[in-house]
């Protein structure tokens, strides 16, 4: 980790490349005081998704919000991650700063759990070896549609808006990290 990649406020924990993303958040928390000063806020881009886990913060105290370059991970439903677009306003993540301190922001939760079965897993590796659909069909022993139908689902279930996204997604750490935590007993 990069010495200038992790800064610590009063308040909040920074684990942000951006420069300027990291002073606007700064400046937010230096406009407006707190009602709660014992609850700690942590930002995070997807690429530090690893080493914010390792830290090991104490959910309890501790608000984690996600800023996405993209849709969002709804596969994490755990309901301790806010997340929230990294290209907005700096006026619109003070409000949903603000919403999270006023406790009228709640992390976004998805109806039903993600599991995925052992024919995604393995759709999902082909996937992200760069396979095509027609090479999968036949590593899979199964129709060309069904293999579409399959990566269609996949991307559904998982929250991408289309392949490009999926395979965003599916090289990002948080899905490398959520995959060996929910499916490990698989």
């Amino acid at each position: 980790m990069r010495r200038d990649d992790y800064v610590r406020t009063k308040h909040a924990d920074f684990w942000l490349s951006d420069n300027y993303l990291r002073q606007g958040l700064e400046s937010i928390f230096t406009q407006f005081s707190l009602a709660d000063d014992t609850i700690r806020y942590v930002f995070l881009t997807e690429q530090r998704y690893s080493e914010v886990r390792e830290y090991n913060y104490d959910l309890q105290t501790t608000k984690i919000v996600l800023l996405t370059d993209s849709s969002f991970f709804q596969f994490l439903n755990n309901g301790s991650i806010y997340q929230f677009p990294m290209r907005s306003s700096i006026e619109e993540l003070q409000r949903f700063v603000i919403s999270i301190a006023d406790k009228t922001e709640e992390p976004r939760m998805y109806k039903s759990s993600v599991s995925l079965s052992q024919r995604e897993r393995l759709l999902i590796d082909l996937i992200k070896q760069g396979k095509r659909i027609a090479d999968m069909s036949e590593l899979m022993d199964l129709h060309i549609k069904t293999v579409y139908q399959a990566r269609q689902s996949l991307m559904k279930k998982i929250g991408c808006s289309g392949a490009v996204d999926l395979m965003h997604k599916l090289h990002s750490d948080i899905f490398k990290n959520w995959l060996a935590e929910s499916h490990r007993l698989h």
